[in-house]
């Protein structure tokens, strides 16, 4: 019995310590600091702005949102994440494209890629802190990401 109540104990202080250290929601300084952590440098002119601009590896160019918030408006105690890319295909024709998109997603588990009605070639990404997330995940996801989206252009561009 005594061994029940410290393994119980030692189990209840083990998970509170996991919680204290992961986040139970996202703000934008969370959602910066975790793009920055993954390897991305912000963009973004306008501090004000909705949307976080950032880029990364290979010059790829791409924008990020909190979503999911409380307070949409102030955007407190968001549990989303988005982050999205978009390219346009130059030189590829609509089935090169689509192919592209297809071996993406079904390659590809960061990530989801689709072609809008303007043919703008868009590849997102969305992350929950539903249950708490660690800094750590939360940037690693945001990294494994970056790589699928760079992966993406070997697909429709032939550079796997």
């Amino acid at each position: 019995m005594r061994w029940t109540i410290l393994a119980a104990a030692a189990l209840a202080l083990t998970t509170t310590t996991a919680q204290a250290q992961s986040l139970q929601h996202f703000t934008r300084a969370d959602f910066e600091r975790a793009l920055v952590d993954a390897g991305a440098t912000i963009t973004t002119q306008d501090p004000k702005s909705e949307r976080i601009d950032f880029e990364f590896e290979g010059g790829v160019i791409a924008d990020a949102l909190l979503l999911a918030c409380e307070d949409n408006v102030a955007k407190t105690k968001c549990l989303g994440s988005s982050m999205l890319a978009t390219f346009e295909p130059e030189g590829k024709t609509r089935e090169e494209v689509m192919t592209a998109i297809n071996t993406y997603n079904y390659k590809e588990n960061f990530g989801r890629a689709y072609l809008d009605e303007d043919g703008t070639i868009s590849v997102r990404m969305y992350i929950i802190a539903d249950g708490g997330i660690t800094r750590s995940n939360y940037s690693s996801q945001i990294g494994l990401w970056f790589s699928s989206v760079s992966d993406f252009f070997g697909y429709l561009y032939g550079e796997e």
